[in-house]
């Protein structure tokens, strides 16, 4: 049988034993029809495969023991993705990437130029997971619920830089612009952003950036923001 992959809690996890309850441990039981002595490999978010063997299946849990840990990944640094709603569900396309990228945290918001104003936090989310267990990722990115662009201001502060991708930037590439360990890139709408929303970003403290000459669509923008973003802090590569 394939050994499958399933997020838990961290706060469910000890030094030989792990506890997997909800909608994981749902789709162990019901789903994959898991039995007492399977294998598993469980994530936390924290870089480690754990492998482990389910000894005991009860109501609304199970309980694993874990055979081995791996290392498999490390972050050196933290990015946060806030892209502008997008129309037709793209936001989905932009969630899935970024989770494959190794972004941390996608934060969906409203601005001047956004057509679409609905996101549903719990789509995104399994949208999230979906996508780690698709590409083997140890690292499970948080999506958040939609924000308006005046919270995205108010949360620059927060970070050591934020990146603000802006059309009309000429002077400087995003690509040689990240700076810190705990990184926001802010990508806006298929309309882009407002003259004044540029200015209060930077007023905020936000370094307005361009991603280069090329014409990209909304969800292409924030893909190759993250990439390029990851590529310079060394992200991307093999210790």
């Amino acid at each position: 049988m394939e050994i499958r992959r399933f997020f838990a809690d961290p706060n469910d996890i000890s030094s030989d034993e792990v506890i997997l309850s909800g909608d994981e441990f749902s789709h162990m039981t019901r789903v994959l029809r898991y039995k007492e002595g399977y294998k598993a490999v469980i994530l936390a978010s924290d870089g480690k495969e754990r492998h482990c063997t389910v000894q005991k299946i009860e109501k609304d849990r199970a309980l694993l023991h874990i055979d081995s840990i791996i290392q498999v990944d490390k972050k050196n640094a933290s990015i946060t993705l806030f892209a502008g709603d997008l129309k037709n569900n793209k936001l989905d396309f932009v969630i899935q990437k970024a989770v494959e990228l190794g972004i941390d945290r996608v934060v969906p918001f409203v601005s001047d130029n956004c057509a679409e104003k609905k996101f549903s936090k719990d789509r995104g989310e399994r949208i999230a997971l979906e996508a780690a267990k698709q590409c083997g990722a140890v690292y499970l990115s948080e999506v958040e619920d939609i924000i308006s662009f005046d919270e995205v201001i108010k949360r620059i502060p927060n970070f050591d830089q934020a990146l603000f991708a802006y059309e009309f930037e000429r002077k400087y590439p995003i690509s040689k612009a990240a700076k810190g360990k705990n990184i926001a890139i802010i990508v806006g709408p298929e309309g882009g952003f407002s003259k004044d929303e540029a200015r209060r970003a930077a007023e905020a403290g936000a370094k307005t950036v361009t991603l280069g000459r090329r014409i990209l669509r909304a969800e292409t923008a924030s893909i190759v923001a993250a990439a390029l973003v990851l590529n310079s802090l060394g992200e991307l590569d093999y210790e």
